[in-house]
């Protein structure tokens, strides 16, 4: 009996959707008009928002080598940074931005350790951020209850899956049962065996969630950093919106582009929430567009072409810098 839902298609057309709404918002404003409005962005604008990347890059860096060395994953800095860097172009090409764990194959290269014991640090370092964006999110809707009504449920639902299911996944006695329910069926018999052994190192040296608490600290203030990109940019159009308002605006779309993996990296969920929600301050839809657009252009898209421009210089021992479409 065939399936009801093909999984491969399934995964084929969704991230489409996104594009599709993306397309969609582009012929409902008018090429024209976004043309016109990306024009009026100085180029010292974005150069000013590239600026303010920094520090979210040398905090960024920092909570990921923190986790490391919780974990006895010995990666210096500098590396750590550039791979960050790296990351984020691929994060910028993928739904959900789970391009973002081509940073596992590296880590493994030059720290010695475990496959296992790098996807665990890769995927704790990277919910971590997503929650505290989900938490920067959802108290500040609170706070601005009457700027995003509808989407504060939405928020708090988003909060409790993520919230719960990554404090589950950190206890190894609960994590384990519940791979083995998951996995076990679907292993060849002769990877059963070794299951245990995977399973262990994934939960090797995992830091407590107390000792996560500086991390998702440090999240907050990455978030804030990130959206106040944005809002440098949308000083060249003279919006009047209260500072800690549009960082709300800002982060809400990210996080609902990011946990609503439909799309390439967010594209259309993230643009569609940001017109939205200035279209309330009285914002023309086309400057909450480009404003949406340059923000990702700045937040990751660049920096991301930075950093594989900086591995592509100096490739790491081993396989060279992969490339779109590549595989290990």
């Amino acid at each position: 009996m065939s399936p009801i839902i093909d999984a491969g298609k399934l995964s084929r057309i969704v991230p489409i959707t996104g594009v599709i709404l993306f397309i969609y918002i582009i012929l409902d404003i008018g090429l024209d008009r976004i043309t016109y409005t990306f024009s009026m962005i100085p180029p010292l604008y974005y150069i000013a928002a590239l600026l303010v990347f920094t520090p979210k890059l040398l905090l960024a860096t920092y909570k990921w080598w923190y986790i490391s060395s919780k974990q006895r994953i010995n990666l210096p800095c500098i590396y750590l940074a550039k791979l960050f860097l790296m990351s984020l172009f691929y994060a910028s090409l993928t739904p959900g931005a789970l391009g973002l764990h081509v940073r596992i194959y590296y880590m493994k290269k030059r720290s010695g350790e475990s496959i296992e014991k790098c996807i665990a640090n890769s995927f704790i370092d990277s919910t971590s951020g997503i929650i505290g964006g989900i938490i920067l999110a959802t108290v500040g809707s609170l706070i601005y209850i009457n700027l995003t009504p509808g989407l504060l449920p939405i928020l708090v639902i988003i909060l409790l899956f993520y919230g719960s299911a990554f404090i589950f996944f950190m206890e190894k006695k609960r994590g384990s049962r519940f791979l083995h329910i998951l996995i076990y069926p679907f292993l060849p018999d002769k990877y059963h065996k070794n299951l245990d052994q995977i399973i262990d190192l994934l939960y090797k040296d995992l830091p407590s969630l107390n000792q996560l608490i500086l991390p998702f600290i440090l999240e907050l203030i990455i978030w804030t950093i990130a959206a106040s990109q944005v809002y440098v940019l949308a000083q060249a159009f003279n919006i009047t919106i209260p500072y800690l308002e549009f960082i709300v605006i800002s982060v809400v779309s990210v996080v609902l582009a990011t946990t609503i993996p439909i799309t390439v990296g967010g594209l259309g969920v993230r643009e569609g929430t940001f017109v939205i929600l200035l279209s309330q301050y009285g914002v023309p839809s086309e400057i909450a567009f480009v404003l949406s657009l340059s923000g990702f252009l700045v937040k990751n898209f660049i920096p991301g072409v930075i950093g594989l421009i900086l591995f592509l210089i100096k490739p790491e021992e081993g396989k060279p810098i992969l490339l779109p479409g590549e595989e290990f």
